[in-house]
């Protein structure tokens, strides 16, 4: 599998625009990609405020949003995860969907949202309430946005669920963007999947992202990334194949699981 990272400038508000930003991008990188991951409501922009509700779409629906998602996963024949605002029943979630060359596969509500520092999500955005891993032809995908990393029993479930890849999607700024560092090649080794960050780079309102969007294997190293303050994309090719060869060689899932059971 061709697994793909993406980061650039977003224009908070400006779906059209930051769609054209990802067709660019994947048309100057000139990489066979299966799987593109793109950063934490990069589709619509990140510190909105009192916008959200402007570029809010229903999921499933024909919003712009998911439908130009869906137009590019059909015409590059790729799947791709993107964050997007979702208006449900009069809430808004902070979510990721995926869709893939035959359209809308399925999205992820953020469950953890942070109120603190610059953080302000639980204002405006409702939690999610359930894990999601989706069965595709290219294999089992995991999804979760940014602050959900560092809670592990989360990530845990997701391989449990048969995750193969974890995706992360992320607004991380400069703050806290060497936490991530630290945490998600933990994440990769308790996990054993292939983990992809795609984290947003540039400025949005008061926030300064940095990107440095990575890709990494089941033993935590580090195997493609975009230098940071870069837009781009970054292309690991992996073999979902290996995954039992490192289970079997440090069974981390299997060795917990076992060890709960006797508790």
């Amino acid at each position: 599998m061709k697994l793909a990272v993406l980061q650039a400038e977003v224009r908070r508000g400006d779906v059209v625009s930051n769609l054209s930003t990802v067709k660019r991008l994947i048309t100057d990188s000139k990489e066979e990609i299966n799987l593109l991951t793109l950063p934490e409501l990069f589709v619509t922009g990140y510190n909105l405020r009192d916008g959200l509700n402007d570029v809010a779409e229903t999921i499933p629906g024909n919003g712009p949003a998911l439908s130009g998602l869906c137009d590019l996963a059909a015409f590059h024949n790729m799947y791709i995860a993107a964050g997007m605002v979702e208006k449900s029943s009069g809430t808004l979630y902070n979510c990721a969907v995926l869709v893939g060359p035959e359209g809308y596969i399925g999205h992820y509500r953020k469950q953890y949202l942070p109120n603190f520092g610059p953080f302000e999500e639980k204002t405006y955005f409702g939690e999610g309430e359930e894990i999601q891993v989706f069965e595709t032809e290219i294999g089992k995908i995991g999804i979760q946005v940014c602050y959900d990393l560092f809670f592990p029993r989360q990530s845990t479930a997701l391989a449990r669920g048969g995750a193969e890849v974890i995706l992360n999607l992320a607004a991380s700024p400069t703050t806290s963007r060497p936490l991530f560092h630290r945490v998600l090649p933990a994440r990769a080794i308790e996990t054993t999947c292939f983990w992809a960050f795609a984290n947003n780079v540039g400025v949005q309102g008061s926030l300064s992202f940095a990107g440095e969007s990575t890709i990494y294997d089941p033993r935590g190293k580090e195997i493609a990334t975009i230098p940071k303050f870069e837009e781009g994309i970054a292309v690991a090719d992996i073999s979902l194949d290996d995954i039992s060869t490192f289970r079997d060689l440090r069974p981390v899932l299997r060795d917990g699981a076992l060890r709960e059971e006797t508790l």
